[in-house]
């Protein structure tokens, strides 16, 4: 997809960090833009400030774990401006960490809700609505732990292999079927993103949070280096760059890749996984 002036995108998670710097550049090549947040007030602001940029908005709340309110976004999104384009299956959480065994049940239901199942979600709800037209890009949101492995965080890493795994799958169907919609999914390290605070939103729902949520030393240390990441206007300009160019696999940092060579050659020769090094991941200071 080329042209990008006068088309619709959509964008969950849209109220902060990756999501609104997708929003913003979209809105910066002249598309319409429907955001869609959990945070209400987070998102009203956002799009109050696309608009008073000129940019076309509609700020949609929706809890993408809610497959209905998904629909919902959809048919708002359809209804408003009459077709979608670029759809961004972005929203995520961190979730919680700790060993694997130890992590509360409800902790692994609210990071695939979210992670998870809010993709797929996207999926369902705009899919046949771009293969009826003939065209659109679907994006989702992974993350470079899902092309290796992060222990302690086996819940975020669980869900972002997963989101790998559906976007192949969804990007095989497509082709098998002549379809010229396109999907890209996007596997970035480390963003300035509030990912690291995500137990803002605990549902309700899940009882009560469990112990543990962005509070350890682990937490500590992902929270440095988050702020030392990336800006999420760069990392959208290059989302921008793989839709124009229908490539599948997004980046934040080309040299990324050798992580998937890693695993690549673990599964070869059948030895335990190794923990990628800590500058693979852009961690400061490491490897000094």
């Amino acid at each position: 997809m080329r042209e990008l002036e006068g088309k619709v995108a959509v964008v969950t998670g849209a109220a902060s960090g990756i999501g609104r710097g997708l929003a913003e550049r979209f809105a910066a090549e002249g598309m319409r833009v429907v955001l869609a947040d959990v945070e209400v007030d987070p998102l009203q602001e956002v799009a109050d400030a696309l608009a008073a940029r000129g940019a076309p908005v509609r700020a949609v709340p929706t809890d993408v774990s809610d497959a209905d309110a998904v629909l919902d976004l959809a048919t708002v999104t359809f209804e408003h401006f009459g077709t979608a384009h670029v759809v961004c299956n972005n929203a995520g959480v961190g979730g919680s960490s700790g060993p694997s065994w130890e992590i509360a049940q409800n902790a692994w239901d609210w990071t695939f809700g979210v992670n998870f199942w809010g993709v797929l979600h996207g999926i369902r709800a705009f899919v046949p609505r771009l293969l009826a037209q003939q065209e659109g890009h679907i994006v989702n949101t992974a993350s470079l732990a899902g092309l290796t492995t992060i222990p302690f965080m086996a819940p975020y890493a669980a869900t972002k292999h997963a989101v790998v795994g559906l976007s192949e799958a969804l990007a095989l169907e497509l082709a098998m079927l002549g379809s010229p919609v396109k999907v890209s999914v996007l596997c970035p390290g480390f963003i300035r993103t509030r990912i690291h605070e995500s137990e803002r939103n605990w549902p309700a729902r899940l009882g009560a949070p469990p112990p543990g949520l962005g509070n350890d030393l682990l937490a500590e240390s992902v929270r440095a280096t988050i702020a030392a990441g990336m800006d999420p206007a760069d990392l959208a300009d290059r989302v921008v760059a793989a839709i124009r160019d229908e490539r599948f696999f997004i980046l934040s940092d080309d040299d990324h890749a050798v992580l998937a060579q890693q695993r690549a050659d673990d599964v070869r020769s059948g030895r335990q996984p190794r923990l990628a090094p800590p500058e693979a991941f852009g961690i400061p200071g490491a490897g000094t």
